[in-house]
């Protein structure tokens, strides 16, 4: 089935519905429906720079030469995932145009549902990033306490939080997460 590109521009704005909401209405509404916030690509995301790249985490060196030669930069000029902060940091609910400049709807997703390794209010001590990721909530809250500082952070829906490699701190999942995620 092929589409034509006023369907394709029609499904792209379609698949950001959930993201809109997330910006224009109260953090509590964010994601009422979880499976609604699901967000639709027309794109095959195993092409996509977010993923096609990671193997290559790995490969430290590698990794690290691909980065420093924009090898993740996508279509030229268009949205791609990139590196925000160096050091760990909370970027609590940004622009809309953040997200869609990050092509955030590629980005693959994880959630705790279902995983026993991380259950509600449980702490998951010095846990040790091995890579740098860049993840963006779509529902729950997770607390993260660094063991640099001991003080206690909360990641929200529509929050982008920075985790560099060798980043040691304590989670706990205080309801239960669903976040794309970009690993670096």
């Amino acid at each position: 089935c092929t589409y034509s590109d006023e369907m394709r521009s029609a499904l792209a704005v379609l698949s950001w519905l959930a993201v809109v909401t997330a910006f224009t209405g109260p953090a509590a509404t964010f994601c009422t429906r979880p499976a609604a916030c699901r967000l639709a690509s027309p794109r095959l995301a195993a092409d996509h720079p977010a993923v096609a790249g990671w193997p290559a985490k790995y490969d430290e060196s590698r990794a690290r030469e691909e980065l420093s030669n924009g090898l993740y930069s996508g279509t030229k000029g268009g949205p791609a995932p990139r590196v925000l902060h160096d050091a760990f940091a909370v970027l609590s609910r940004p622009q809309l145009n953040l997200v869609v400049e990050l092509d955030v709807q590629n980005w693959p997703t994880w959630t705790t549902a279902g995983n026993d390794r991380w259950l509600e209010n449980d702490t998951r001590k010095d846990k040790e990033m091995p890579y740098g990721e860049l993840c963006y909530l779509v529902s729950g809250q997770l607390e993260i306490v660094p063991k640099d500082t001991g003080v206690p952070v909360l990641v929200n829906p529509g929050d982008f939080v920075t985790f560099p490699e060798g980043f040691v701190s304590d989670w706990t999942v205080r309801e239960e997460l669903t976040w794309h995620y970009y690993l670096y």
